[in-house]
């Protein structure tokens, strides 16, 4: 049994990294996007798809993060 519980706490573990580095990716992709133009970049989208690309990247991102500090918090 030892062996399982270990097994299961290395995937929690992995499952925390991996929506914390999910979560930083994808508000980074939210906020790039918002931000493109005053970055110097020209992603050619339309206003209304740049506006809904960015804010639902950051919203699933900050859900993503969010998602990583309870699984941290469950643990305790």
């Amino acid at each position: 049994m030892a062996l399982d519980d270990k097994r299961r706490n290395l995937t929690s573990q992995l499952r925390t990294i991996y929506d914390f580095a999910m979560g930083i990716l994808w508000t980074g992709l939210g906020i790039f996007v918002l931000m493109q133009k005053k970055l110097g970049y020209d992603l050619k989208l339309g206003e209304t798809l740049t506006y809904m690309l960015g804010i639902s990247s950051t919203l699933y991102g900050l859900f993503r993060i969010y998602r990583g500090y309870t699984g941290i918090k469950n643990k305790e």
